[in-house]
């Protein structure tokens, strides 16, 4: 039997790959004015930018135990063995809601042959792990072969972002007004990585589209791992500009076109604001990297 792959919907995998390999996607919720909507069901990434560029206020709240609860138990009764690829512990609580249906229902159903695993990783720097565990997984690699891959992926997959309107960090409260205002008047936008226990963190200050693009292909550049034949992932909140200036820009520096380009999911979306880019890549090359 196949085994099955599960995820959230921070992965921002798109719709023609969750088909293709079945992967199934668990929806985060997006709350506005204590309405609550499943992220990617009940409403779409593309809505949540315009509504917020209209100045809608969104907050996401993890999905709660009883949700991994209750669609684990489903999946055990029908014998299926699955993994659920959770994204960052160290972004939301939703992999710690996960872990505890895991124990409880391991200790119900000892027999039950599934894992929940704790990514470090999100939006499609997690989606590329998706990917690459559901495609392996459709060509009937056994559990420990698909624990060994994801924990390949988990020690070599970089993340670095960008936020192009501070106001929206300001919303969150990751920022206080001053400085998103000084920040936006002087178009000045942070550079942040995803580090390895899953934490989101600053590790530069630009000044300048231009400078800003140039020093993200700098850090890949820096970080990466062959870099002519990897898959480079890029994720947008609603900024196709920013990101065709990006692969301009990579592509002449790393001589390749390899690029997936999705539309960033509204879990991150909603505190990152619109106008985001991130992007996703290997510090270590193996064949583990070709997507």
């Amino acid at each position: 039997m196949t085994i099955k792959i599960i995820t959230d919907s921070a992965c921002d995998i798109i719709e023609a790959d969750q088909q293709s390999y079945n992967i199934e996607i668990m929806p985060v919720y997006v709350t506005q004015d204590e309405k609550n909507y499943r992220d990617g069901i009940d409403i779409t990434s593309e809505l949540v930018y315009e509504n917020m560029r209209n100045g809608v206020r969104y907050k996401t709240s993890q999905i709660p135990y009883g949700d991994f609860l209750q669609r684990f138990e489903e999946l055990i009764l029908e014998k299926q063995a699955f993994i659920y690829l959770g994204f960052s512990s160290g972004l939301s609580g939703t992999y710690q809601a996960a872990a505890l249906a895991e124990r409880d229902l391991k200790e119900k159903y000892p027999e039950a042959i599934f894992e929940v695993i704790d990514t470090k990783a999100v939006c499609y720097g997690l989606g590329l792990m998706v990917y690459g565990v559901a495609r392996a997984a459709d060509n009937n690699e056994t559990m420990d072969q698909l624990i060994k891959r994801i924990d390949y992926y988990i020690k070599h997959v970089k993340h670095v972002f960008t936020v192009t309107d501070l106001q929206y960090l300001y919303w969150g409260g990751r920022l206080n007004k001053g400085t998103a205002i000084i920040g936006n008047m002087l178009h000045i936008n942070p550079l942040l990585e995803v580090d390895k226990a899953g934490e989101l963190h600053q590790i530069d200050k630009i000044r300048g589209e231009k400078k800003l693009l140039k020093k993200m292909v700098g850090y890949l550049e820096e970080y990466g791992d062959r870099m002519d034949i990897q898959t480079i992932g890029i994720s947008h909140a609603d900024n196709q500009e920013l990101a065709a200036g990006f692969v301009k820009i990579a592509s002449k520096r790393f001589n390749t076109d390899n690029f997936k380009i999705v539309t960033m999911g509204a879990t991150i979306g909603t505190h990152s604001g619109p106008g985001t880019l991130a992007v996703f890549f290997f510090d270590e090359w193996k064949e583990w990297a070709r997507f």
